[in-house]
């Protein structure tokens, strides 16, 4: 099947990302203590890390689409590009665990393990930034067509 999106949204959702991830950089602190005693800096970043999850959940979504295919959810869009070989398995399998870690930020389900968010500062962020560039290689095939 034919690879068929909408560049332009992607390149949208990819700059939102990467904002995002700028952010986060920015703000990242240099320990969990630290993090742990400053609310408004749990609150900066946990927002940018939701966000930044949903950009990459949304530019999934749309990829997805491209391939005439309604998944459910983040988690199924990231193994179904993983299907396509859009992404490496791996790098799917941690982003899906990434669409769990954003549900808990965003519906707050259960309280924040700032060590948790430590590590997504620094591991989890890597992924998405990973994602990210697999997706710009994408969009210059595309556009190559």
């Amino acid at each position: 099947m034919t690879l068929s999106i909408d560049v332009e949204v992607v390149d949208a959702r990819l700059r939102e990302l990467s904002r995002r991830l700028e952010r986060l950089a920015l703000k990242r602190p240099a320990s969990l203590a630290a993090l742990q005693a400053d609310e408004d800096l749990q609150d900066i970043l946990t927002r940018n890390l939701e966000l930044s999850i949903q950009s990459a959940i949304d530019i999934a979504m749309h990829i997805c689409a491209g391939h005439g295919e309604v998944p459910t959810g983040g988690a199924e869009a990231f193994a179904r590009m993983a299907d396509h070989k859009l992404i490496s398995r791996a790098l799917a399998q941690r982003l899906r665990r990434a669409v769990g870690f954003r549900n808990v930020l965003a519906h707050e389900y259960v309280e924040i393990d700032w060590s948790i968010v430590m590590n997504a500062l620094h591991d989890g962020a890597d992924d998405l930034t990973a994602f990210g560039r697999q997706v710009v290689t994408l969009l210059e095939r595309v556009d190559r067509g």
